[in-house]
């Protein structure tokens, strides 16, 4: 299982470490040269876009000398996460010939949530199917439009056939099928969570959405067993376009642990699922620079983004990329919901309305002063934001003794920390002012603050930041509760330009032949940020709908 990595260490700040970054950038632009050779001595719209980033500037060729082998199949794909495997699967079982290559020592997964709709999987659990055109309205909306629709209407209609497929797949090997429960706003409608997120759980996995490495385990044994080369510590470094880079891409080379080179040619097509981009900064600060503050989380730097760029591939239209946030403070009575009670910055003052979903409520912090939030409660939250909705659909509600006892183990246990997300601290005191000795703020501060909103809760009435009566929980009486967390920022979505059919194309919106992209990388799939509304819609859509689409469409000759 791959989690992220944290830059920007050694005492280092976030801030510090931003603007260390967009010096050295700037410093690098100013000293540079444009592509017509005059020397550049100011930033303008005009110069900045006469620049190149170092990571646009294509390395020199491979020379052939240095390759040692080349394996040839039909379809050549590049990566060993879910949508990699899945395109090989679909490919194989069309008749293709399939060669995978990837960069770690075998398949890469995290999380589980696959959002599908209206699958036959969903009706099975009793889940009602919904209209999907006002559905995706809502959505189009909350994405701002800046998205591409095509797409969005390719995963309506292939979904259920590729997730009924991988259920099949997976409840054969004696997995079981599990529903996350979706958040429903009982009194707005404002923040409805879709249904329909399904993933697996098995042996030593019982975490709902969290299975995917049960996938990704299965889809190697039966790419392997039906005839599929896989080849991993293999990092491919290059593609190949014939013409000059006007013609076909055909192939890529790749480099091994024993630091010898290896072409790999697809005779159909060449598929790129190498995943995101967030451990290149240079990336982040010019394709989602606003999120680059939130240096945490991610999982690859962007090689295949690069190398679709050396080729002549744009990238999508859509710009800043949208990063996946979340909050990781508090605790909450919904699946999807951030924390609904008192929320604080480091000086101990409130700053939003807190009821709010927590991709939305992690960007929130994001905006406060070191990206610090400490959520507040007290024991009787339990009853009073009760019910406490289960992980899994179909199941009771989580009792309020329950979630009580959960906060007492998680206050008692190590701090926290699931999938490379930032560490989540958790405190249990008897006073206010002992919790907020723990949590590293001002104690003065925050009574005033928790006798303030307590004021609300009574009345009825928030009069900083009108959240509803319904979610005014006031704080009043011991043991209390209080936890904080930075951000976590999983990972930065899309990347190439890519039509309906996944091909991967050029600034004119041209088809690069032979050359397409699927999950993560796939490009104008989301907005301003992932929101989770559709819990699970990058697993479901990018990776196994599109996945499995373009295998069997290559492998068919429907494309």
């Amino acid at each position: 299982m791959v989690s992220g990595r944290t830059e920007g260490g050694s005492g280092m700040n976030r801030r510090d470490f931003l603007k260390g970054t967009l010096a050295v950038g700037a410093a690098g632009a100013l000293a540079g040269c444009a592509s017509n050779g005059s020397t550049v001595e100011a930033l303008t719209a005009e110069t900045a876009a006469e620049l190149k980033w170092a990571f646009e500037i294509p390395p020199d060729p491979i020379p052939e000398s240095d390759i040692t082998q080349t394996i040839e199949a039909e379809i050549l794909i590049i990566g060993a996460g879910a949508s990699g495997l899945v395109c090989a699967n679909a490919a194989l079982e069309n008749g293709a010939a399939v060669v995978l290559i990837a960069s770690s020592d075998g398949p890469v997964a995290r999380g589980g949530s696959n959002f599908g709709i209206n699958t036959q999987a969903a009706r099975r659990a009793g889940i009602p199917d919904y209209d999907v055109s006002t559905a995706f309205k809502r959505r189009m909306r909350d994405n701002m439009f800046r998205i591409d629709q095509d797409k969005w209407w390719l995963f309506a209609h292939r979904s259920a056939e590729a997730l009924d497929w991988l259920d099949a797949k997976m409840t054969a090997a004696g997995y079981t099928t599990t529903f996350e429960y979706n958040y429903t706003d009982p009194d707005e409608g404002v923040l409805d969570t879709l249904p329909g997120t399904l993933g697996w759980v098995g042996g030593d996995i019982q975490g709902i959405g969290m299975g995917e490495p049960l996938v990704v385990n299965l889809l190697r044994e039966s790419a392997e067993g039906a005839g599929g080369q896989l080849f991993f510590n293999m990092k491919a470094e290059q593609l190949i376009r014939e013409d000059n880079n006007k013609g076909r891409v055909t192939a890529a080379v790749a480099r091994g642990a024993d630091g010898k080179y290896v072409k790999y040619i697809g005779t159909k097509a060449v598929v790129l699922a190498t995943g995101d981009f967030t451990l290149d900064k240079d990336m982040l600060a010019k394709y989602s620079p606003w999120s680059l503050e939130i240096d945490n989380g991610g999982v690859y730097p962007g090689d295949g983004h690069k190398m679709g760029l050396w080729v002549g591939a744009a990238w999508q239209k859509s710009v800043p990329n949208a990063p996946m946030v979340i909050s990781m403070v508090g605790s909450s009575p919904g699946n999807g919901l951030g924390f609904p009670g008192l929320l604080v910055n480091k000086y101990a003052q409130r700053y939003c309305n807190e009821d709010n979903l927590g991709s939305f409520a992690g960007i929130v912090q994001a905006r406060q002063p070191e990206l610090k939030a400490c959520a507040i409660w007290d024991t009787a939250y339990a009853e009073k934001a009760a019910p406490w909705s289960p992980a899994n659909y179909g199941e009771p509600d989580r009792a309020p003794a329950q979630v009580v006892a959960g906060w007492d183990a998680q206050a008692a246990a190590e701090p926290m920390s699931v999938l490379g997300s930032p560490t989540m601290y958790l405190y249990k005191a008897d006073t206010l002012e002992e919790l907020a000795n723990k949590l590293d703020l001002p104690a003065d501060a925050l009574l005033e603050t928790v006798a303030r909103y307590n004021g609300y809760c009574r009345t009825g009435v928030d009069e900083e930041f009108g959240k509803r009566s319904a979610r005014l929980y006031s704080i009043e009486s011991g043991p209390f509760y209080g936890s904080t967390a930075l951000p976590w920022k999983l990972i930065t979505t899309g990347g190439l330009r890519t039509n309906v059919k996944l091909q991967v194309l050029d600034t004119n919106d041209e088809v690069i032949p032979g050359l397409y992209a699927i999950g993560t990388i796939a490009g104008d799939m989301y907005g301003s940020c992932y929101d989770f509304i559709s819990p699970g819609f990058n697993l479901g859509a990018n990776c196994t709908t599109f996945g499995y689409v373009v295998g069997q469409s290559i492998a068919q000759g429907s494309v």
